[in-house]
């Protein structure tokens, strides 16, 4: 598609199963877009995963894709290989669409999914979906208050 504004157009004649868009585009930007699919079109057209590439993945240019409603954020050059693996993980997953004031898109926290840590397409860093027992009390609420005021510190 040239621009945002003439895939609004083919959305309102077919459906799709994938979006592919880069966030920079002449008139409406990719964002614009994913806001737009996310909060005005029909269903269930505004549930259509969205993959949204980025040609400077600054961390500020992530969380805007993200906030926004995109599926998953890539970085160009991305390689086929890896934009398969996208393709294929939002094709099997079983990630919320929520639906609330401030926003509107996939669960976000998509750390928690996936395939396990470590493996190819995650970082060793990525959470699992497991909890696990408590190692240790919680804090007293005086704990807390004191995390939580401002100190002045001498060097």
């Amino acid at each position: 598609m040239p621009s945002a504004e003439a895939a609004v157009e083919l959305l309102a004649r077919r459906s799709v199963d994938l979006i592919l868009i880069d966030c920079i585009m002449p008139d409406m930007d990719g964002y614009d877009f994913v806001r737009w699919l996310r909060r005005d079109a029909p269903a269930p057209t505004r549930y259509v995963p969205v993959i949204m590439i980025l040609g400077h993945a600054s961390q500020a240019k992530v969380h805007q894709g993200r906030d926004c409603g995109a599926s998953f954020i890539v970085a160009k050059p991305l390689s086929p290989s890896m934009l398969l693996k996208r393709i294929i993980w939002l094709g099997g997953e079983d990630r919320d669409f929520v639906e609330s004031e401030h926003y509107i898109g996939p669960d976000r926290r998509v750390r928690n999914y996936g395939p396990p840590p470590g493996t190819d397409g995650r970082r060793e860093s990525d959470l699992t979906g497991e909890l696990g027992a408590a190692v240790e009390d919680n804090l007293d609420q005086e704990t807390i208050d004191m995390l939580m005021k401002p100190m002045k510190v001498s060097l």
